[in-house]
């Protein structure tokens, strides 16, 4: 039997940690916020919290780590931001070892991230698609991981992954990283026109929407009843509270109006029209890396908080749909679909207990 492992994902936002058994199945799952364009004290404050949360020390277990973290404003560059973050992990967690991969090295584990940085850095996405790769059929498959800030779409074939680019920019410049999520993407994002069927109209319309950061897709999707509470960590757009009429109110700013000035349907049919505009930003970033695909993917798996989103997307290009959990060892389905959120944290700790 295999010692017990904890991946951890360090994000910008939050901080993902999964503790595996020594047979691979979940026996924790923690997700912290942890805004580390602030300062890397939140970091520190975010890896303590865990292990006292789960009351143990760090040499008790295992631990592999990804990070997109890097990419915050705190840093001057990524290179930067990988080392920092690495000095910080290492600090606490003593033996860490850290994902990497590449197209001439492939992908395994490294202890020092001196001359690794840029194999290192915002490669959580491979992690995951790595994982299901190993474990999943010869079927050409789509692994679509949309989570609070982005959407990561990845091809696997044969068993492999086959990235349409290995960095940040190579992978946004062909919308393997599409940058939408279901928390924290200010709706202006979704603009510059909407269309909504407001109650009382005959047909849908266009509507302008304020190019201002007065709300967020997490007040879609609260309003919506489909974003659970446990995965609602960011901060709002105004500062203030996430019940109904508190989102409802941020988004009718979003058209020029006041939450008073119509009654909830028309909020929640507001909220549908955003839904549906993301919806369709996310299809075509999806049907641009099918069309790029050696065969066409027959399956599509999803991840993150807005694996809801893929499962949508799956039947509208008429492709299978596979939960991740389908994949996993649990002792009941709640750890499975929190891990599921966090599965780059799942994904690095499987595949260090698989290639050690």
């Amino acid at each position: 039997m295999k010692r017990a492992v904890i991946g951890w994902d360090i994000g910008g936002a939050h901080v993902k940690a999964v503790m595996l058994g020594g047979q691979g199945e979940i026996v924790r799952v923690l997700q912290q916020a942890c805004a580390l364009w602030k300062g890397l004290p939140l970091l520190e404050d975010a890896i303590k919290y865990v292990l006292h949360h789960w009351q143990m020390e760090a040499w008790a277990c295992d631990h592999a780590v990804t990070m997109t973290g890097e990419l915050v404003d705190l840093f001057d560059n990524r290179l930067q931001g990988v080392r920092a973050i690495a000095e910080t992990v290492q600090d606490y967690l003593p033996h860490a070892e850290f994902y990497l991969a590449s197209a001439a090295q492939g992908a395994g584990f490294t202890a020092s991230v001196a001359g690794q940085e840029a194999h290192i850095a915002s490669m959580n996405w491979h992690a995951s698609a790595q994982c299901l790769a190993t474990n999943m059929t010869d079927s050409a498959m789509l692994v679509v991981d949309i989570g609070s800030t982005t959407c990561d779409i990845t091809l696997c074939d044969q068993h492999q992954v086959v990235p349409v680019g290995w960095s940040d920019a190579e992978r946004m410049a062909k919308l393997g990283l599409f940058y939408t999520g279901v928390v924290r993407t200010p709706l202006m994002a979704l603009g510059p026109l909407i269309t909504w069927l407001a109650p009382g109209q005959a047909q849908p319309e266009p509507r302008h929407i304020a190019a201002e950061y007065f709300a967020t897709t997490a007040d879609v999707y609260r309003v919506l009843g489909e974003l659970s509470p446990d995965y609602d960590l960011a901060e709002t757009a105004d500062g203030q509270g996430r019940s109904m009429v508190d989102s409802m109110r941020r988004l009718a700013r979003m058209v020029g109006h006041d939450v008073e000035d119509k009654t909830d349907d028309a909020w929640q049919s507001l909220a549908l029209a955003f839904k549906a505009a993301q919806l369709n930003q996310l299809q075509q970033a999806i049907q641009s890396i099918m069309a790029r695909a050696p065969r066409p993917p027959q399956i599509m798996v999803g991840l993150g908080a807005g694996s809801f989103l893929v499962a949508a997307l799956a039947q509208r290009l008429g492709l299978a749909y596979q939960p991740a959990t389908a994949w996993m060892s649990a002792g009941n389905l709640q750890l499975k679909q929190d891990a599921e959120v966090c599965f780059p944290a799942y994904a690095v700790a499987r595949l260090w207990q698989a290639w050690h």
